[in-house]
């Protein structure tokens, strides 16, 4: 009927009606074919519905067997399609019958076409199970100010996500980074549950200035304030001057973006729960302390005051001070879309134990992701992220107790009551018991983050945009700590209590006008946009004394100890501007400037300019590739540029008077701070040359070498005592770091058994080139110096203990007239030897592996993280390894190929161990120094899709369960708990990682 109806209307357009008919009596003739047509269309209708099919099917993960929302589907050659919803499932309704094709795309995973029929009156069923993709070179990628597809890149950048964020555990964003990206060193010297690790992009080129990278989310500057890991969908990481140069004022170290999961327009609304619960321990490595009797051999064999004692106490601190461990955490996310509406709203809680007694975190957070259509031409989205951490904290000093202690002394009484430690019987040098203390003090912190953001974005033609964003950022810290007057701590001022409050509020208005045309093969692209951010800081802290026991409020206290308070600001404006060009997405450029001024720097100098320009060349397009099929991508780029560092104090470049010093009961001030009305910018200038090659979509390779010089140094320069001041804060000085760095993916297996690999290492050379006067710089244990790394440990050398006399050795170097060394010679005399270059704290290396085996929704994940060639001062053993230094101090066990001297002959590792110690022997040395370097199973993870037929009958989209550990394994050498220790290097009585292992379940409704 159909077919008779178009004949018809063919028929009738073709008739020569003009030459029969006027106009007007023309009009009631096609009135009357218009009803015709639709008595043939419409009034049939069942008999035109038999005349055409549809296509019903669903599209999953291949390896996992979860469906893929918004996955696209299309008729080719037609304009037939749609997008998979909330289970997966799509349908495309009345088509004619034939035979089509379909083509099946989602981002990351390879693309899939199939062949269907539909017949008459028939629904096609269809199933498809898409591969993930190594590398999806049309995914969009976020940099700076604007978006671009991997393939339009020129500049060095790293994304990690959400899959490979989330094996790990943590309260903060940046932990989750740990070894997943090339050139990326985080580290943390503690495990305790509120502690945030220190993070390097490519090495440090700061001295006196902060070295940390700027932390952008959703592409505004964060104002401090990071979103929950749940929340997270995937961190890139811009390394080199192209990539991050639009956020020059402090992109000198580096950018970090973090983008937060998002709603998607047209799709059904989704519910998924998470929730977790894991068991910890601490993690020791290859640290422990002596028990009661291996002490007394100790103390038997270097004749000390207590050689044949018969002690039979024998106290574990250690299991005093730490205890298993949960952590549990709960979240929960509502995601969808309308036509012109999408959302996503989150809300978590998370529970974190300290291994460590009486210490924990909580956290509440919640997020808000809505985006809105106002029109064609004009979007908004608003986005609100609030959180709330409160963490009870340990107020002993069981950390440090815990290991020098000594086991001979008993805590407890024999009434069962706790001991002070001031018993006349104690024998412990500190006289303290951490847990007497422990049962009346306290300290207690509250953090309080909101962050808003109003984004709106209006389209003035296709290829010309205008957007605004609008930020507010605001955080609160409280503090309280009671001292009890029956202790030791609050025993100075009758009982104690303190107080302390601080607020910061970021303002941030950010402005730009966006330009993408392209002309045939020309594809064009500029960015022009103003800033303003303006930050403020205060705080205020108290403390009274005379607090009656159990009362811990502050205004029960009897007298004032000490009052203070302070308050900054400091404002950042800044034009920006980019333009890109591709010719046939074959040649690629990219320019940018950007202009900053803050109020950080001298009147003279407070605004610097910096820039980046970019090239690369998709060699795989040009015509003698193009035709390689196995070939996905091969790309040449080509980077160089200037950006900024200002993290240094709001008014370092002022003159500042201290009025908080009374002089005879009246108001005085004294000169606390040099000015230098010529501060400016601290700049580095990177440049960068990278290969990308993806081939048989199984294997996505990227190297670079860069080189980042920081110059113009915001460095602490001191000055003559005449001047009244100790240092002031100048431009003066240049440090390099340059290397090498390599990330390979690989699907090795694929199928229904599917195995990938993904593998990351960094190498970076670090060198001071240039400080003020030429001269070194002393810091602790380390020296600055030029033409050595920024971390080159500065010691004693020790050279061993004499085999006849078990005394120290170290070395001592002879130098001519000219203070040239010209030879060296042992010394038993530890003033004697001289300080030398003996090693340095930057790792030679680092990075991770990950290996992932799917089958039949069964995944199991391991991920390796290592570091290598970084020396760490293992400072602990100047205590726990003393050799009679410290005799009311508890002592560490020997590692397996150590050795204590005991007579003429011997070929030892230790000296003689004499009470009250040998010649100085535990001295800062570097007998101390140890390899830092270590494999760590970073986490394993097993977790099993439930098939959906099973989801289903629970009436849920779809279902997971896993199980996971963290820290099972480390392999190192490193004889303290942890060589992991922080960007210092120092390794002193530390808070343990924990070994973890937590217990999971996800639900999608």
């Amino acid at each position: 009927m159909m077919d008779c109806a178009v004949q018809f209307l063919q028929g009738l357009t073709k008739f020569p009606t003009r030459r029969l008919f006027s106009r007007k009596e023309r009009r009631p003739i096609l009135l009357g074919a218009a009803f015709l047509l639709a008595f043939l269309l419409v009034i049939p209708g069942k008999a035109l519905s038999q005349n055409v099919g549809s296509i019903k099917g669903t599209v999953t993960d291949a390896g996992s067997e979860e469906p893929l929302p918004g996955a696209n589907v299309i008729v080719q050659n037609t304009d037939l399609g749609a997008a998979t919803g909330s289970d997966g499932g799509f349908a495309i309704e009345s088509i004619a019958p034939g035979q089509y094709t379909l083509e099946v795309s989602f981002i990351g995973f390879q693309a899939q076409s199939r062949e269907v029929t539909v017949r008459s009156g028939e629904a096609t069923q269809i199933r498809f199970a898409l591969q993930p993709a190594v590398a999806d070179l049309e995914e969009t990628v976020v940099v700076g100010y604007t978006e671009k597809s991997r393939r339009e890149l020129t500049s060095s950048v790293e994304t990690v996500k959400e899959e490979d964020l989330d094996d790990i555990t943590a309260n903060d964003a940046a932990s989750l980074l740990q070894g997943k990206s090339a050139g990326l060193y985080v580290t943390t010297g503690s495990g305790d549950p509120g502690a945030t690790p220190s993070v390097r992009v490519r090495g440090t080129g700061s001295i006196t200035a902060g070295a940390d990278p700027l932390y952008v989310v959703d592409g505004t500057v964060s104002g401090g304030v990071r979103p929950d890991p749940s929340n997270i969908e995937s961190i890139t990481v811009l390394k080199d001057a192209a990539a991050s140069a639009m956020y020059g004022s402090r992109a000198a170290n580096g950018v970090i973006l973090i983008n937060t999961k998002q709603g998607a327009r047209g799709t059904e609304t989704s519910v998924s729960v998470e929730a977790k619960t894991g068991f910890g321990e601490i993690a020791t490595g290859n640290f422990n302390v002596m028990n009661g009797s291996q002490l007394q051999n100790l103390h038997d064999q270097m004749g000390g005051p207590y050689e044949g004692a018969n002690i039979g106490q024998d106290t574990d601190w250690v299991d005093l001070a730490f205890e298993p461990a949960m952590t549990n955490s709960i979240e929960a996310s509502v995601n969808g879309g309308g036509e012109n509406t999408s959302f996503y709203l989150s809300g978590n809680v998370y529970r974190e134990e300290g291994t460590l007694i009486e210490d924990d975190l909580t956290r509440f957070g919640g997020r808000v992701n809505v985006s809105h259509d106002v029109s064609e031409n004009f979007t908004v989205d608003a986005r609100i992220n609030g959180r709330y951490t409160d963490q009870n904290g340990n107020p002993t000093g069981a950390v440090y107790e815990a290991y020098t202690n000594l086991p001979w002394d008993d805590p407890y009484a024999e009434d069962g009551s706790l001991r002070t430690g001031n018993e006349n019987d104690w024998i412990g040098r500190d006289n303290t018991n951490f847990l007497y203390p422990l049962q009346y003090n306290r300290s207690v912190n509250r953090q309080y983050d909101f962050n808003g953001t109003l984004e709106l974005e209006y389209s003035i033609l296709p290829w010309l945009s205008v957007a605004t964003t609008s930020q507010a950022t605001i955080q609160r810290d409280d503090s309280e700590s009671y001292r009890d007057r029956r202790t030791q701590a609050g025993s100075g001022n009758d009982g104690e209590i303190s107080n302390f409050y601080a607020e910061s509020s970021t303002l941030l208005s950010s402005n730009q006008l966006n330009y993408d045309r392209s002309f045939g093969k020309h594809n064009t692209g500029a960015v022009l946009g103003f800033e303003y951010e303006a930050n403020h800081f205060s705080n205020f802290s108290t403390e009274g004394g005379g607090v009656f026991p159990g009362l811990n409020v502050l205004n029960v206290a009897s007298e004032p100890v000490s009052t203070g308070g302070g308050e900054t600001k400091s404002i950042f404006l800044s034009g920006f501007s980019q333009v890109s060009y591709n010719y046939s997405q074959t040649y690629f450029a990219t320019a940018s400037f950007r202009r900053d001024g803050s109020s950080r720097f001298g009147q003279n100098n407070r605004y610097g300019n910096f820039w980046s320009i970019s090239g690369s060349w998709a060699m795989d397009n040009e015509t003698f590739l193009v035709d390689q099929d196995w070939l996905k991508e091969l790309k040449l780029r080509a980077s160089y540029g200037q950006t900024g560092n200002a993290q240094i104090g709001n008014f370092a470049s002022r003159a500042i008077y201290d009025f908080g010093q009374p002089y005879n009961s009246q108001t005085g001030a004294r000169p606390t701070n040099l000015g230098n009305p010529n501060l400016t910018w601290e700049v580095a200038k990177k440049a960068n040359v990278g290969v990308d090659l993806n081939a048989f979509d199984r294997i996505d390779l990227s190297i670079d070498l860069y080189q980042r010089i920081n110059e113009d140094l915001l460095q602490s320069v001191p000055q003559p005592a005449i001047t009244g001041f100790t240092s002031q804060i100048q431009n003066i000085g240049r440090v390099r770091n340059r290397g090498v760095e390599v990330s390979l993916s690989t699907v090795n297996f694929q199928g229904g058994f599917r195995w990938t690999t993904d593998f990351n290492i960094g190498f970076n050379n670090n060198e001071v080139l240039e400080l003020a006067g030429g001269e070194p710089i002393n810091a602790g244990n380390q020296r600055i110096e030029e033409g050595e790394d920024l971390r080159t440990w500065y010691f004693r050398k020790w050279a061993g203990v004499d085999s006849e006399t078990g005394e120290p050795l170290w070395e001592r170097e002879i130098t001519d007239e000219e203070g040239n060394v010209v030879d060296t010679e042992l010394t038993s005399d530890y003033n004697e030897a001289n300080r030398q270059k003996v090693g340095s704290a930057t790792p030679d290396f680092t990075g991770g592996l990950r290996n992932s085996l799917e089958y039949k929704g069964i995944t199991l994940s391991t991920f390796f993280n290592f570091v290598y060639g970084n020396d760490v001062y293992h400072s602990a053993r100047e205590l726990f390894d003393s050799d009679g230094g410290y005799l009311t101090y508890n002592y560490m066990e020997l590692e397996d190929d150590w050795s204590r001297w005991q007579e003429p002959g011997d070929d030892a590792t230790h000296p003689k161990p004499v009470p009250g110690g040998n010649n100085n022997s535990n001295s800062p040395s570097s007998r101390y120094l140890e390899d830092g370097s270590y494999l760590r199973l970073k986490s394993a993870r097993l977790s099993y899709n439930i098939p959906g037929a099973w989801a289903n009958s629970l009436n849920l989209e779809s279902a997971r369960v896993y199980a996971s550990g963290e820290n099972l394994l480390t392999f190192t050498d490193f004889s303290g708990m942890d060589p992991e220790v922080g960007l210092g290097g120092n390794a002193g009585t530390k808070y343990p990682i924990s070994r973890r292992v937590t217990f999971g379940v996800g639900l999608n409704f």
